[in-house]
């Protein structure tokens, strides 16, 4: 089957993952941080090592830094292990409530690197940490943990297969999974990009 839409449906993504999960079982996927940092990446990355240091960076943005997915990021979910480390937390218009339920809100975090550079607003989301996998990386000499993509693509997954969930936010995590699943090796040669 090759992708011919930006869209798979519902038993494809189920498929597609289930091969996925298999390959990771078997040792085949090696998941590693991207070559090259863009200075929007490194200005976030920066925060995150210096804000939320022993945390977990999730949703998007760790498949962004593995190279799964590469769309503009809105915001910055973060998995942390104490609920209570804010007194509040905003809901928003957040639609994937329903299969995120360890979700505990975002805030808007103020960061400013040093005196000389620019403060930034960052708009973050929190979940609680609920033994969450991660795996982590050496960046600028601070160990980097970044939630187990596998576990982020099974959100996901709930994400699509949860009827509740409005079409625009259940589209975009199942344009997320096809381009995942289409850098699949098998998927690769029937695009002609890769030889098996």
């Amino acid at each position: 089957m090759a992708f011919s839409t930006t869209h798979l449906t519902v038993e494809e993504l189920k498929s597609e993952f289930r091969n996925y999960k298999l390959r990771a079982i078997n040792s085949e996927l090696n998941f590693k941080l991207i070559d090259e940092f863009n200075s929007e990446t490194s200005e976030l990355l920066d925060f995150v090592c210096n804000t939320f240091p022993n945390d977990i960076v999730s949703g998007s943005f760790a498949l962004h830094l593995l190279n799964l997915v590469a769309r503009k990021n809105n915001d910055l979910d973060i998995i942390i292990p104490d609920r209570n480390r804010y007194d509040k937390y905003l809901i928003g218009n957040y639609d994937d409530e329903f299969s995120t339920p360890n979700r505990l809100g975002f805030r808007e975090i103020k960061y400013k690197k040093n005196i000389f550079s620019k403060e930034k607003t960052y708009e973050v989301d929190f979940f609680e940490n609920k033994e969450a996998s991660y795996l982590t990386f050496d960046y600028k000499g601070h160990k980097l943990k970044i939630h187990n993509p596998l576990e982020i693509m099974q959100f996901k997954l709930d994400i699509v297969l949860n009827p509740k969930v409005p079409l625009r936010t259940s589209r975009k995590h199942n344009e997320d999974l096809t381009k995942i699943f289409g850098q699949s090796i098998w998927q690769l040669a029937l695009k002609g990009s890769f030889d098996i």
